[in-house]
C-alpha cells in the first residue's frame, strides 16, 4: 500500500460518521427509543454552555455536568451520555465520535482525560485523573497526585471498573467487570481482577 493510501486509509478511520448515518440510524430505532434520542438531544442544545465542541449527541435524563474554571469538555458527534452518568472538569475532557458513557458512571478529570472513537463504558464506573489529597507514602514519599488517562479506540469497559490516574489502556481492549486498572493495558488485551491483569488477547468485539 502506497504512503497516500495509508495517509487516506487512517485519515478516514479517524474523521466522525456523517449526520446522515445517524438519521439511517434514528428511523430504525423503536419509537421509544426515537422520543429518548430526540429528547437527549434537545438537553444537549437547550446545555451548550457546558460543552467546548457543536457536535451533536445525546444528553440523557439526570446527567450531571461540573465544570471548573478552566475546565474544557470537547464531546464528538454522536456520543451518548447516559441517564445518571457525571461529568466533573478542571482539566481537559475529550470523548471521541461514538463514545457511550453508561448510566451512573463518573469522569473526574484534573489534568487530561481522553477516550477513543467508538468506546464504550459500562455502568457505575469510574475514571478519575486524580487522587485529590496529597499522600505520603513510608517507602517512597510524597505520591503523584495527577496524572492523564488515555482510553484507545474501540475500548469496552465492563461494569464497576475504575480506571486509575496514569493509565494508558490501548486500542481494541476489553476491560473485564469489576476490574481495577492502575497501568498501562497494551492493545488488544483483555484484562479483569484488582488490580487487573491481562488474561488473553482480543481478535475483535461487537458493539
Amino acid at each position: 500500500m502506497s504512503e497516500k493510501a495509508v495517509e487516506k486509509h487512517s485519515t478516514a478511520a479517524v474523521s466522525p460518521p456523517s449526520y446522515s448515518h445517524f438519521w439511517t440510524m434514528f428511523w430504525r430505532f423503536p419509537l421509544r427509543d426515537r422520543v429518548i434520542f430526540s429528547l437527549g438531544v434537545m438537553r444537549r442544545l437547550l446545555r451548550w454552555y457546558q460543552f467546548d465542541s457543536r457536535e451533536l449527541f445525546v444528553v440523557e435524563r439526570k446527567v450531571q455536568v461540573l465544570k471548573w474554571k478552566g475546565g474544557r469538555i470537547e464531546i464528538g458527534r454522536g456520543v451518548r451520555l447516559a441517564m445518571g452518568s457525571k461529568i466533573v472538569c478542571g482539566g481537559h475532557l475529550v470523548l471521541g465520535p461514538r463514545v457511550i458513557v453508561g448510566p451512573n458512571t463518573i469522569i473526574m478529570c484534573a489534568t487530561r482525560v481522553e477516550i477513543g472513537a467508538r468506546s464504550m463504558i459500562s455502568w457505575n464506573c469510574s475514571i478519575f485523573d486524580s487522587i485529590g489529597h496529597r499522600l505520603w507514602l513510608e517507602e517512597t514519599g510524597e505520591t503523584e497526585i495527577e496524572a492523564p488517562i488515555t482510553i484507545g479506540k474501540d475500548v469496552w469497559i465492563g461494569p464497576y471498573s475504575i480506571i486509575m490516574k496514569g493509565v494508558t489502556i490501548g486500542d481494541n481492549c476489553v476491560i473485564g467487570a469489576g476490574s481495577v486498572v492502575r497501568r498501562d493495558v497494551p492493545p488488544n488485551s483483555l484484562v479483569y481482577g484488582n488490580p487487573a491483569r491481562v488474561a488473553g488477547k482480543v481478535e475483535r468485539w461487537e458493539r
